[in-house]
């Protein structure tokens, strides 16, 4: 479990410049609503071996909680090894991934371990995890399922010692809908799912993020004009946080080391950039909420979990913006007409 000493710095929103074992962990950057229900949901896993599913759009920093929720866990002094389903071969993911014995193919002149015993002790992430192959997903069920696997070409089982934590950029209902992940796969590991919003929709963290990023780029504060500001805070960002770190790099570069404005800015609009037509805080609260309430299937309690806020509080927002004429249900035609 986590030290009072970690509690206390966490509902403050202060760094854990140290804990009782005399570790240091730091949050996060970012200060919304949101992404503060996302540091609220990871801490409060982090003190469990609940294998743990993130789920967001690409660039939304998902490695970045997997290694927060690995900083505050019981095995923050084990390794975090991470590997990207989506980055390998289908030959060559098993082989990573389980390791293989000397003969187990052509080429095969050594044994090798394979990721999951090099995460001994501590943390397995499992990035793009719907892109594992049929035959991986069946061989990853026995590791959660038993806690045991054999390498390739092996003959003896090795134990497992490594937590899970995995992670998609797609809806993972949707995958086993479609046959492209397995369901009981699927329901031993998103035993704890949590979700991240696109920067899109947690606008209020752009300005933190863009400071921290400039004193990691520039090693010392950069000034960003009012006009840049606004102009980084009404972007669309399809690539999310990753997108924002990529343009403050290249207007650094631009500017010289001074101050950066709108000048510098490489704000490109994409064709597949999510359709937004207004900066209203309101507007974008009721798309956010149409957006949940169609990826849980008109589900409530799904839907207020995914946007990080209690039953009651998406009762009030539903009657705020007229989705249905009472809290208890909502229209199927308020969905088709959003």
């Amino acid at each position: 479990m986590n030290s009072p000493a970690t509690v206390t710095a966490l509902r403050d929103r202060r760094p854990v410049s140290s804990i009782d074992d005399g570790r240091k962990v730091k949050l996060p950057v970012g200060r919304s609503h949101r992404w503060r229900e996302v540091i609220r949901r990871a801490t409060q896993v982090a003190a469990t071996e609940a294998p743990t599913c993130l789920q967001g759009e690409s660039g939304t920093g998902k490695e970045v909680i997997a290694r927060f929720i690995h900083q505050l866990s019981s095995r923050w002094d084990g390794p975090f090894v991470a590997i990207n389903c989506a980055a390998l071969p289908e030959q060559l993911l098993e082989s990573e991934l389980f390791g293989f014995e000397r003969g187990a193919f052509t080429g095969a002149q050594q044994s090798k371990p394979g990721q999951i015993e090099l995460a001994a002790g501590g943390v397995l992430f499992l990035d793009e995890v719907t892109e594992m192959t049929p035959a991986a997903q069946a061989k990853f069920l026995r590791v959660l399922q038993e806690r045991e696997f054999m390498r390739l070409g092996g003959m003896r089982q090795v134990q497992v010692n490594a937590r899970i934590v995995a992670a998609t950029n797609r809806n993972l209902d949707d995958a086993v809908a479609e046959g492209k992940f397995r369901a009981d796969l699927y329901y031993r590991l998103n035993v704890f799912d949590i979700c991240l919003p696109p920067l899109r929709e947690r606008r209020d963290d752009i300005q933190p993020l863009t400071a921290n990023f400039l004193r990691e780029l520039a090693g010392a504060p950069v000034e960003v004009t009012p006009e840049a500001m606004e102009a980084l805070r009404l972007h669309q960002w399809p690539g999310n946080v990753r997108e924002l770190r990529n343009v403050l790099e290249r207007a650094l570069i631009l500017c010289d080391g001074q101050s950066i404005g709108t000048e510098h800015l490489c704000l490109r609009k994409r064709k597949d950039a999510p359709p937004s037509t207004s900066t209203d805080l309101g507007t974008l609260e009721k798309q956010a909420i149409e957006r949940a309430l169609r990826d849980a299937g008109g589900n409530k309690v799904r839907a207020a979990r995914q946007l990080g806020i209690s039953r009651m509080q998406l009762y009030v927002r539903l009657r705020k913006y007229g989705f249905a004429s009472s809290a208890r249900s909502v229209s199927s035609s308020s969905l088709v007409s959003s």
